[in-house]
């Protein structure tokens, strides 16, 4: 299974199209967790099964953004699942294993022949059933900090965490649709969950090299 939240207003939607494209050429069943307003728009223009999730960050972000844990639960109610970010292509996925598996991904402007490792964040996650009892969080799909809060937690947990050698997720670039004031609000709420003191900027810097430190390749 391959679980998303897409985005109804996002700035490029072609994007969108064209990693959902991708994702069904896996053979996997496809899901976007939205909330019931999101839906009615994104139905139009997608071929997916649409879920609608328990709670969404509105009173936080002011926009029905949805926290990471209510994808994580439909991993769990399935049995083993890939949460992935809205516009990302996949290529082709490898044959996972036991242990939780973390994507970076691939950036690119025009041809993907041409994309370059991006180090700095996670854009996808393999989970199975065992690894989903993680506690709720407030961070959201669409928002910064929960594609470092899911890691840290998978740490904390003793999982360990994996990585692909080999390119599969792509990412088309464009320019960043979030600020600095929710860059750090997010960064405040990542504090709070897992426990990491410090600056905004100190604690993504502890954060980063921690689950790079642990991660091993494959």
């Amino acid at each position: 299974m391959i679980i998303t939240s897409l985005a109804p207003t996002h700035k490029n939607k072609e994007n969108q199209l064209k990693a959902i494209e991708s994702w069904k050429k896996q053979d996997k069943k496809i899901v976007s967790v939205n909330h019931v307003s999101e839906i009615r728009l994104l139905e139009k223009d997608y071929d997916v099964e649409f879920i609608e999730p328990k709670k969404t960050g509105m009173q936080l972000f002011g926009k029905h953004y949805v926290p990471a844990s209510e994808l994580i639960s439909i991993v769990k109610k399935e049995g083993a699942g890939l949460i992935i970010k809205s516009d990302i292509i996949i290529k082709d996925l490898p044959i996972f294993g036991s242990n939780p598996v973390i994507f970076n991904r691939y950036d690119f402007k025009e041809n993907i022949e041409n994309s370059k490792f991006f180090k700095s964040g996670f854009d996808a996650f393999f989970l199975t059933e065992d690894h989903c009892v993680l506690p709720e969080t407030l961070l959201s799909l669409g928002q910064c900090h929960w594609d470092y809060w899911l890691p840290i937690m998978l740490l904390k947990k003793g999982f360990k965490l994996e990585r692909p050698k080999k390119a599969h997720i792509f990412h088309k670039m464009h320019d960043l649709q979030y600020d600095l004031h929710s860059w750090k609000k997010t960064a405040k709420i990542f504090s709070i969950e897992t426990g990491m003191n410090g600056s905004p900027e100190s604690i993504s810097s502890k954060a980063f090299h921690l689950i790079n430190s642990q991660i091993k390749d494959i």
